[in-house]
């Protein structure tokens, strides 16, 4: 296994940083989707780089467009999607001066060698400067003009037809949302099993992308109280539109919403970090669930059946059910203080 699907942030640290020598920094520093160690080594250099996250890292802010310019360069950690890599190279050579330069870099297996195709046809002067341990990096130039680009996140709405709660409904979604478009099968089996809940019930959706939970939950009983929680903002810029009754939350554990009496919690968790499975978040929304639902509260996620969740929610929960499954997912139904 490469060092870039074990631990791909490592991996884009050691690539980009052996890579700063042969860079000349000067002017104002962009950042962009960083979750590793070039912010603080550049301000180590003494720069204060402006960061662009759309996803909450390492104590970063996120928003879901970068800051105006015009910056002279531009470091950007290539994002897993293809359709995200595309929309966040628009963003930032949107935002740089005429000639500013961007730095890409990436894995291999992430997409890097074909990102430098989307990089060429949209920037001027794209080459790689260098290729290390299944990595590289590339650099390019704003061009005059540059009208090829899509420099607003509006640019990038795309509006489908999906069913949710039963009825069809336009559905928003940006590049690098989950699912984007479409209702994916787990979250499909979680909203068909949905538990009982009263009118008024305060309700959770954790992770919750571009709102299909939430819906689903209000689709049912409208006068829920549904709190829409995720670390992406662009994910929470459609939430907002699809689910307009829902309170936003940016944040990635279950504190960051404020409340400790939910009667439900919902979650198709997130299980991965960039190429990399990672069960963190699913790990700590299970031990944080617990102190912030009500008395008789639930909490209903689903998985793929090879995630060992029954033995994490039974430290924490009572009773712990298997409420519907599939011959690749389950939805686990947990009450009860453990």
């Amino acid at each position: 296994m490469s060092r870039w699907a074990d631990n791909p942030e490592a991996a884009a640290d050691a690539l980009i940083l052996r890579s700063l020598d042969d860079i000349a920094i000067d002017g104002r520093v962009l950042l962009v989707n960083q979750g590793g160690a070039l912010p603080s080594r550049l301000q180590a250099r003494g720069l204060a780089p402006a960061v662009w996250n759309r996803r909450l890292a390492r104590g970063l802010p996120a928003a879901p467009w970068p800051p105006s310019g015009p910056f002279a360069i531009a470091f950007v950690r290539l994002p897993k999607a293809r359709d995200e890599q595309a929309m966040i190279m628009h963003a930032a050579l949107s935002v740089l001066r005429a000639g500013g330069r961007l730095i890409l870099y990436g894995g291999n297996d992430e997409g890097i060698r074909s990102a430098a195709a989307l990089l060429a046809e949209i920037s001027q002067e794209a080459e790689t400067i260098a290729a290390r341990g299944h990595g590289r990096v590339l650099t390019a130039q704003r061009s005059e003009g540059a009208d090829k680009l899509q420099g607003t996140l509006n640019a990038w709405r795309s509006v489908a037809r999906i069913e949710i709660g039963g009825r069809t409904r336009d559905w928003l979604s940006y590049p690098g949302t989950f699912a984007a478009g479409r209702l994916d099968e787990g979250t499909a089996l979680l909203i068909n099993a949905l538990p009982s809940l009263a009118a008024g019930a305060r309700v959770l959706d954790y992770g919750c992308g571009t709102g299909e939970i939430a819906a689903a939950a209000l689709a049912l009983q409208p006068s829920l109280t549904i709190d829409a929680l995720d670390n992406d903002a662009v994910a929470l810029q459609a939430a907002r539109e699809n689910v307009p009754v829902a309170r936003l939350v940016l944040g990635t554990g279950v504190a960051d919403a404020g409340r400790r009496n939910y009667d439900a919690i919902l979650s198709n968790p997130p299980l991965h970090l960039g190429i990399a499975e990672d069960h963190a978040l699913i790990e700590r929304l299970v031990a944080d669930a617990p102190s912030h639902l009500a008395p008789g509260g639930v909490l209903q996620v689903v998985v793929q059946r090879r995630v060992p969740l029954e033995r994490m929610l039974a430290r924490q929960f009572a009773k712990v059910e298997i409420v519907a499954q599939t011959g690749t997912y389950r939805v686990w139904r947990a009450r009860g203080p453990g």
